[in-house]
């Protein structure tokens, strides 16, 4: 096993729970461990990895971006701050949802995106979503239109639809042979199961 396996794991782990409206938690954790793992594979590969991107368009710094990014994460996994004092985090605690998981697992994808050689089918459909869903933040050059096909009237969705929307289009993904064939497609569950 290497740091890439590690990454895929986690974030394969990651997505699958959020997928069956499993522990929101969870998914955070497992999410943001993938999701610095491939941060720094993607960077090490010689690939632009999620943050410089997004710094094109924000006022935001680099360490500010990571310091949104581990919100959460920090709450779940520090129970003192550095100078050894019980953290304050309820009402961090209270503002969490599964909504804040979206953000973790598509930049974690994103940079595993730019050190692996495949995606699963699943990724590559949670990333048209999150996009249909978003598509004032396309970037110039990018056609709105398609990720509107695939998931029309997304944006008038309740939570509950768009993640049904989400797991219907997968099942359908999942059929066309083109695509789960093609070189760029990792065929294996997210879950990859015990090492």
């Amino acid at each position: 096993m290497d740091k890439l396996e590690v990454a895929r794991r986690q974030l394969g782990t990651a997505l699958q729970l959020y997928l069956d409206d499993k522990d929101s938690v969870s998914v955070q954790c497992l999410a943001a461990g993938g999701g610095e793992i491939a941060e720094h594979l993607a960077a090490k590969h010689r690939q632009r990895n999620f943050f410089p991107i997004a710094m094109e368009t924000s006022t935001l710094s680099l360490a500010e971006m990571r310091t949104a990014r581990n919100v959460y994460w920090n709450a779940f996994k520090h129970f003192t701050d550095c100078g050894g004092q019980d953290r304050d985090d309820e009402r961090l605690l209270a503002s969490f949802d599964d909504d804040s998981n979206e953000l973790m697992l598509f930049v974690g994808w994103f940079d595993y995106m730019n050190a692996a050689e495949s995606l699963p089918i699943e990724v590559q459909v949670f990333q048209i979503w999150v996009w249909a869903k978003r598509p004032d933040r396309l970037g110039k050059g990018h056609d709105s239109e398609l990720y509107g096909d695939l998931f029309p009237a997304i944006g008038s969705m309740s939570r509950a639809e768009q993640k049904a929307a989400l797991r219907s289009r997968i099942a359908w993904a999942r059929g066309q042979a083109e695509v789960m064939q093609d070189v760029k497609t990792d065929p294996r569950p997210l879950d990859l199961g015990p090492v």
